[in-house]
């Protein structure tokens, strides 16, 4: 069996309500109603019997008029207190008669379904025991007419109620409508529904989307850089391999030839360099959050570098991730003539800036943009990962770098830590 649409759901809860709703108004308009006739008929009889009582005419045979038209018994008091019944049949005043007449006082009191109204007068008193049989029978009318009524009021409420919730639906239709027609890449914001209880779902769902395009986003990034790895991998791997195989088929010519020793030599520590290197930054790559821990940035920069320092500030790194990022920075500045490295700290953004500046010819400009990706080499030399290895660095503690050239010469590296 299939669910209830939501649709028929909400349109059942707003009968079920209508229903219960219906139950205290029979009740409430039954007692009413049931109130109201009782008095009215009390006024009723009580103005006839007073008519009686003006014209002095008070006889059985004038009673009979009253009951004929209201039904029931009437009944005279004696002076002696003996009732006189305008019928024969088996009848008894009922408590508090006597007393009420005797005092002067009108008697109306509701007993075993008759109203029992009487009055006084110079003879004693006289009164009529009216029966509520049509009094009684009010909630039998009243729950009839709420059935047949309640029932029509009822399919009204269906129709109006199932058109209007079509209609109050229509921008879930709509919104049902607008996903199944999307592609698995079509990751578009979706409109604001016009229906404020449905905002939040697709404010929700515009949320999700946005970060399933920034992850696919990412993993094409990924992707791409990955393919520029391995493509640099190779072709960076292919120098060395084809420099010592040259170096090697040599020395197979000429054993021993020196300057065949000494270049394949230099091209095996280069492939180790390389190698030593694309293992680090893949090891980087694939580790999650740095391990951090408060530190000292500028004791830990005199301390192991010897540095000159502008500025305090406690970041949270991890020492020797730290250290892996500065000692390829100053390798760098002693590769191209910039040592001494100097250091300055600026607090940013709930982190700190570690800038380092150095006394060499600065980056090719063309190279700006690219510096921190693999590979990528201003003079040829070297293996082109130690900014790679910085930007690395930088990403497993949350942080970033960036590069730029000074106007009084030199190049200065930044790297931002969380504070």
């Amino acid at each position: 069996m299939s669910p209830l649409s939501l649709r028929t759901r909400l349109l059942v809860w707003l009968l079920l309500a209508l229903a219960v709703l219906l139950v205290p108004l029979w009740v409430l308009t039954v007692r009413e109603a049931q109130a109201t006739a009782r008095s009215a008929l009390e006024r009723a009889l009580l103005a006839r019997l007073g008519f009686l009582a003006a014209t002095l005419n008070v006889s059985p045979q004038s009673l009979s008029q009253v009951t004929n038209d209201f039904g029931g018994v009437g009944f005279l008091l004696t002076p002696g207190g003996t009732p006189v019944w305008t019928d024969q049949a088996d009848n008894r005043l009922p408590e508090g008669v006597y007393e009420a007449l005797r005092e002067g006082r009108t008697f109306r009191r509701l007993v075993e379904g008759r109203l029992w109204v009487a009055q006084p007068s110079e003879q004693g008193g006289f009164g009529v025991a009216v029966p509520l049989e049509e009094v009684a029978e009010l909630p039998a009318r009243f729950f009839r007419l709420y059935l047949s009524v309640g029932l029509v009021l009822l399919l009204l409420a269906w129709l109006v109620g199932a058109a209007g919730l079509s209609r109050s639906l229509r921008p879930v239709r709509s919104l049902a409508r607008e996903l199944s027609l999307r592609g698995p890449g079509f990751l578009e914001p979706l409109p604001t529904p016009p229906l404020p209880e449905l905002r939040p779902a697709v404010e929700s769902l515009n949320r999700l989307m946005e970060a399933l395009s920034l992850a696919f986003e990412r993993l094409r990034e990924q992707e791409q850089a990955a393919k520029r790895f391995a493509y640099g991998a190779s072709h960076e791997l292919r120098n060395p391999l084809a420099a010592l195989k040259g170096y090697l088929e040599v020395l197979q010519r000429r054993p021993g030839e020196p300057r065949a020793l000494e270049g394949a030599t230099r091209e095996a520590r280069r492939m180790e360099a390389l190698l030593g290197g694309l293992l680090t930054l893949a090891r980087l790559e694939g580790r999650g959050q740095a391990q951090a821990e408060p530190l000292d940035l500028a004791a830990f920069l005199r301390e192991r570098y010897g540095m000159r320092v502008e500025g305090e500030a406690t970041v949270t790194a991890e020492p020797a991730l730290l250290e892996l990022a500065l000692d390829n920075l100053r390798h760098n500045a002693e590769k191209h003539g910039g040592l001494p490295l100097e250091a300055r700290l600026e607090a940013e953004g709930g982190g700190v800036w570690l800038y380092l500046d150095d006394r060499g010819p600065g980056f090719p400009e063309a190279l700006l943009p690219r510096v921190f990706e693999p590979f990528v080499k201003g003079d040829g030399s070297g293996t082109g990962l130690g900014l790679a290895l910085v930007e690395a660095v930088a990403r497993v503690h949350g942080g970033r770098v960036t590069a730029r050239n000074r106007p009084e010469g030199g190049a200065r590296v930044g790297i931002w830590f969380p504070a």
